[in-house]
């Protein structure tokens, strides 16, 4: 009980920070929107040219309601923590770590999921609009069993892109100055998991070798569960892969901060 009641604490902290700062929630929300805009207005110009009415295997319907989704759940996938962990370790903070009986994997885990989860409210009832918009509006098919097995990815996806960036942040042991890196490691990610664009629209070999990488179990696979581009008999098999993804970054993690701790030499103050 002593055990969770300290991680409680930090879930309550984590919490509390994000309420505080829920105005700049707001503020990055509202911005975000313009790119799915911008992306709307472009697909509609290029269906417009379109003689089939089908591009990259989806109707316009569907590239319009993948845009949309793909705006929202890349923000209830994205991290953050990553900057607090550089700082950590480069100010020397890390060190109360090696000394103190508070798991610095689980501290972060818990302080992820207390900032996470007032913003996660917000999120999701703005994606609940978006859907029954959908289905009333254009007539999108909306499936309780497509529903749920979508909650289950998006819940595997944050756990998966939280663990992807938990494991680029151990690079803060071996440099000192990564905070442009990790921005642009957020970009080639978003691509990669199709944050931007569907993967189709670079092609079947591109997707295939996305399927054997984690980032399109992040974003792209989700949003495929729920608008119906996975077939039911994929649903399960897609799971399972988040899970060994999951497992496998685990041992990476542990074996990346291990190494990186045995390097770790306080500097700051």
């Amino acid at each position: 009980m002593r055990f969770l009641k300290k991680y409680t604490q930090v879930f309550e902290l984590g919490f509390q920070t994000a309420l505080e700062y829920r105005l700049n929630f707001l503020i990055s929300l509202i911005s975000a929107a313009y790119p799915i805009f911008i992306q709307s207005f472009l697909w509609t110009a290029i269906y417009a040219s379109s003689s089939g009415g089908v591009v990259y295997g989806y109707t316009y319907r569907q590239m319009i309601a993948y845009t949309f989704l793909a705006g929202l759940v890349s923000r209830i996938v994205r991290t953050g923590f990553e900057y607090d962990i550089m700082d950590d370790v480069k100010n020397g903070k890390f060190s109360r770590f090696l000394v103190q009986p508070l798991g610095y994997f689980p501290y972060r885990l818990s302080n992820y999921l207390g900032q996470k989860l007032p913003n996660l409210g917000m999120i999701l009832g703005i994606l609940a609009v978006v859907l029954i918009g959908l289905n009333a509006f254009w007539g999108v098919s909306l499936e309780a069993m497509r529903i749920l097995a979508f909650l289950g990815a998006l819940a595997l996806a944050v756990a998966l892109n939280f663990l992807i960036f938990y494991c680029f942040s151990a690079i803060a042991f071996w440099v000192v100055e990564i905070g442009f890196l990790f921005e642009g490691i957020r970009i080639v990610t978003v691509l990669l998991s199709g944050g931007i664009f569907p993967l189709d629209v670079f092609g079947p070999r591109f997707v295939q070798v996305m399927s054997l990488l984690p980032f399109k179990y992040t974003v792209n696979y989700p949003i495929n569960v729920l608008n119906g581009q996975v077939a039911p008999d994929q649903i399960a098999p897609g799971l399972l892969i988040q899970l060994i993804w999951i497992g496998a970054f685990l041992l990476i993690a542990n074996l990346l901060w291990r190494v990186g701790s045995r390097r770790y030499v306080a500097v700051g103050g």
